[in-house]
């Protein structure tokens, strides 16, 4: 990894530079992209999060975005008449402190996975600083994705808004005669573009969109070079970058930060562990035979409980060493009654049973082989 030192970052002044021909470094303008444009990456970051509080029938709160000493960008959640859940939001775009209908917000709430979800679309301006005192204040847009979900099973939980930026920044570099794509993506939501973004490099969009963000304080590969970002400015207009020697080539980067190779390698079993999905049976079945029982809490959705599947579920040792063990697993969308007795908040989660149906240990995020036949010891 390469880190950046802040000052660097901070070097670039707010008004992006002219191209500098007297050194290597490579200087790219960035435009903000929508979400749907060609190169776009295929990961976004966490969602933020807004706590709400009860005013009258509606929820209110309010949330910190851009450089510091930028007003609070307030929200308001409300349902129509008649409407069963929330379906109008009412963000402060421009930051004035009041929402007027002008900022008013409207969708229809669906029903996905048991839980009712209100969506909307909006934009908030982020403050841009003059560089003559007293100049005309400036703007620019940053659009937000923002959700509110409400869950039937537990209609007494803390309200929270949640919202991700929508689109990226992007550019067009030459280096050596032609023209190469670059990306710029928040990886911390925060409305100020620095080293703990992420950034990648393409020689087309295609290959833009599979080249794998990385942070702005990390390199990147662009065939078979390595690329180390030297300053961003803080509202994403401009990026430069240079290359360099990082003392080893990207095939061995790769090799090195492989994590599923060991798993992808292990000797799979003839079949793979085999999963109930009657809890209730497994705990009585277990107690009967002096058995431990193995919970894999898995959803749809959830990328590492598909890897696990592939490479970890299919191992022999794996396999060994659960022979004994009566194995269940429960989609913890559907089996929320189970998700909140075993306090399950994430997934996969695996928790392993005594015969006597209490906690022996467990296990959260993705396990290979070797941590799996871990936990499965005695």
């Amino acid at each position: 990894m390469i880190t950046l030192v802040a000052g660097a970052l901070a070097a670039l002044c707010s008004t992006p530079q002219e191209p500098n021909t007297l050194d290597r470094t490579v200087r790219v303008r960035l435009e903000p992209a929508p979400a749907d444009a060609a190169g776009r990456p295929r990961w976004s970051p966490k969602a933020a999060k807004v706590e709400l509080e009860a005013d009258g029938d509606a929820l209110v709160g309010s949330f910190e975005l851009g450089p510091d000493g930028a007003p609070a960008v307030r929200v308001r959640l409300s349902k129509s008449a008649g409407a069963e859940y929330f379906d109008e939001l009412w963000v402060d775009g421009d930051r004035d402190g009041e929402v007027d209908d002008a900022e008013r917000l409207v969708t229809t709430p669906k029903e996905q996975r048991g839980k009712w979800w209100s969506s909307f679309d909006g934009e908030v301006s982020i403050p841009v600083p003059t560089e003559e005192e007293g100049g005309p204040a400036r703007t620019r847009p940053y659009p937000l994705a923002l959700w509110f979900v409400f869950d039937p099973l537990e209609p007494d939980a803390a309200p929270v808004l949640r919202w991700s930026r929508r689109g990226w920044h992007r550019g067009t570099a030459t280096i050596d005669g032609r023209e190469v794509l670059v990306q710029v993506t928040e990886a911390v939501m925060d409305g100020v573009f620095d080293q703990r973004d992420a950034w990648a490099l393409g020689a087309n969009a295609a290959a833009l969109s599979a080249a794998g963000s990385r942070r702005l304080e990390q390199h990147v590969w662009l065939e078979g070079v390595a690329y180390r970002a030297t300053g961003i400015d803080p509202h994403g207009r401009e990026l430069r970058f240079e290359a360099f020697d990082p003392g080893f080539t990207e095939a061995e980067e790769r090799q090195a930060n492989d994590r599923y190779a060991a798993d992808r390698a292990a000797p799979r079993a003839e079949k793979p562990l085999a999963f109930g999905t009657d809890l209730e049976a497994a705990l009585q079945r277990a107690k009967a035979e002096n058995r431990r029982v193995l919970i894999d809490f898995e959803t749809t959705w959830c990328g590492p409980c598909k890897l696990m599947n592939q490479f970890v579920y299919t191992a022999k040792p794996v396999v060994d060493a659960a022979a004994e063990v009566i194995a269940v697993k429960l989609d913890g969308d559907e089996e929320r009654d189970a998700v909140a007795r075993y306090r399950v908040t994430g997934y996969p989660t695996i928790v392993l049973l005594g015969p006597d149906g209490e906690e022996v240990r467990r296990a959260s995020g993705y396990r290979g082989v070797a941590e799996m036949v871990e936990l499965l010891r005695p």
